[in-house]
């Protein structure tokens, strides 16, 4: 029998427990003649023979001493939690998997949660007597009952300094001073519209219709560009001393055929400010971006340059390509079939009726792959770089990495000299635990472009994963080197720093893992100098 039903029961009400001691009451005044144990037990009866009355505060309020005063009890102590940081990564293009070496992006710390503060009640105010009034009474009372009462208790407390600036006292004061009369409708000034609740809620959707708005449609805020940290304005560098040369596009060609990646890029950026309406200057800009470890520039830039000039093929695969690094997938594949759109030779491929924003992921995953099929067949035996480049693309996003390799090894069959290529294909056998064979992707790729930053920094990453921690770390700061090139574009700019924070994060962690403390110093002074002695790097 569970103790609920042994005592359970409306306040007052005959529970089990009740007509329990009714009915021994009643069966022992049966038994004749009575034993000293009954007797005891009539006794007993007797005095608890009237069930519990319903509970009364305002009776236990009245009868409480007057002079009794509040006991006070200590606060809870404040405390801070920090909850767990977990990181990860989904970089196609950069070398993987080990979540437990690289992660996609540094997460920002949490904030400490902390309590309000807590004034010591000690420390508050001494504590004042306790007069408690019958609410019934109160409400019969006349306004002006009322206001002598307020009046009373203000005169009585305010030789009180600690009391003088208490709400309740403050309240008491309006009270006896006519501010406030209770019991009375307010004024025209003071009433409040009772509205229903339908009345509130269309109320505060008038007054706050644009944050509802975007707070309803969470799925299409999360998967906005906004969201992903994607500026919709291409933010410049300061100070760039190629502003003044209009040879600019032209000398950041030359910088990237030498590897010079940073500088490029500041070329590159001078050549747009100069001529905002080149397509082929943003394409270069957003392209050269991409390789410089700098995803979502790129992104800005690259729709830049499609905006101007929707037919540069190469810019949606290298888009979609950047929008994978950016784990943004949707982009990705929308990238895709506006590649297929834009191509001459693929266009009749895509259907007329089907909207691809207004399909889910997986829907969009299985739409891209379909049509990238046609692609594939309508072609016979004859090989296209640029589909097969875009179904890695692909493969990659639905994370089928043998089927991506394929794709990227079958392009460069005719395509051998792309170092984008042989990168992705790096990356690829990486993500599929195929570390050793990434390393002579890389390879390739930076033999045919040594200045690939993205090429370097995924060949750091590929040597951690093999447990080579000094040779990641001298990786990276080749990587960190070129990048600190283009510090000579900024002659009257000391501060500015061109170099990339993953990189410099990624070069902290391998550090960690060396044990070498001392140097992890360096790196967050980002002292290159001192960096390179420590690692014997000319």
């Amino acid at each position: 029998m569970s103790l609920n039903k042994l005592v359970g029961g409306d306040c007052g009400g005959n529970n089990s427990l009740v007509q329990l001691s009714n009915i021994v009451r009643r069966d022992a005044a049966l038994q004749q003649p009575l034993s000293q144990a009954d007797r005891f037990v009539n006794e007993f009866m007797a005095q608890n023979s009237q069930t519990p009355q319903t509970f009364n505060m305002n009776t236990l309020l009245n009868n409480l001493p007057q002079d009794k005063t509040t006991k006070t009890t200590p606060g809870p102590s404040t405390s801070s939690y920090v909850p767990n940081v977990n990181t990860h990564m989904n970089r196609s293009w950069t070398a993987g998997p080990s979540p437990s070496y690289m992660t996609h992006s540094v997460m920002p710390n949490y904030p400490m949660l902390q309590h309000p503060m807590l004034l010591p009640q000690a420390m508050a105010m001494p504590n004042p007597q306790i007069q408690f009034i019958n609410e019934a009474a109160v409400a019969n009372m006349a306004s002006a009952d009322v206001q002598a009462k307020a009046q009373e208790y203000v005169n009585t407390m305010k030789k009180d300094s600690d009391l003088e600036y208490n709400e309740f006292m403050s309240f008491m004061k309006k009270i006896s001073a006519g501010e406030i009369r209770l019991g009375e409708d307010p004024g025209p000034d003071q009433a409040q519209r009772k509205m229903s609740r339908e009345d509130i809620l269309d109320e505060m959707s008038e007054k706050y219709k644009e944050e509802w708005d975007k707070l309803s449609d969470v799925n299409n805020y999360w998967d906005s560009e906004t969201a992903n940290g994607i500026a919709k304005e291409y933010a410049f560098s300061e100070g760039n001393v190629m502003l003044e040369n209009k040879s600019a596009l032209e000398i950041g060609k030359e910088k990237l055929k030498m590897g010079d990646v940073p500088g490029a890029v500041l070329c590159f950026e001078a050549a747009v400010q100069q001529q905002p309406e080149s397509a082929e200057a943003w394409f270069l800009l957003g392209t050269t971006q991409a390789e410089n470890e700098q995803d979502p520039w790129a992104i800005t830039a690259l729709k830049k340059s499609l905006h101007i000039d929707p037919t540069q093929l190469e810019g949606y695969i290298t888009l979609a390509a950047a929008y994978t690094n950016e784990n943004m997938p949707k982009h990705a594949y929308i990238s895709l079939i506006n590649w297929l759109k834009a191509s001459p030779k693929y266009s009749n491929l895509v259907p007329e009726d089907i909207d691809p924003m207004k399909l889910e992921v997986k829907e969009l995953e299985r739409h891209v792959k379909s049509l990238y099929l046609k692609a594939v067949h309508s072609n016979g035996n004859e090989i296209d770089p640029d589909v097969q480049n875009a179904m890695g693309v692909v493969f990659n996003i639905s994370q089928e990495y043998d089927k991506a390799v394929d794709c990227f090894q079958t392009a460069l069959m005719v395509a051998s000299d792309n170092a984008k290529l042989w990168n992705r294909l790096g990356a690829t056998l990486a993500n599929s635990d195929k570390s050793e064979q990434a390393v002579d992707a890389y390879r390739q790729a930076l033999g045919l472009e040594p200045g690939f930053i993205r090429a370097r920094y995924n060949v750091g990453i590929t040597c951690m994963n093999l447990g080579a921690h000094k040779e990641a770390a001298e990786h990276f700061l080749v990587a960190l080197n070129q990048q600190h090139k283009a510090k000579s574009m900024f002659p009257e700019s000391v501060a500015t720093d061109t170099s990339s924070s993953t990189i410099w994060t990624t070069l902290r962690m391998v550090c960690a893992f060396m044990g070498e403390h001392d140097i992890a110093t360096l790196i967050d002074e980002r002292n290159l100098t001192e960096l390179n002695k420590a690692f014997q790097i000319e």
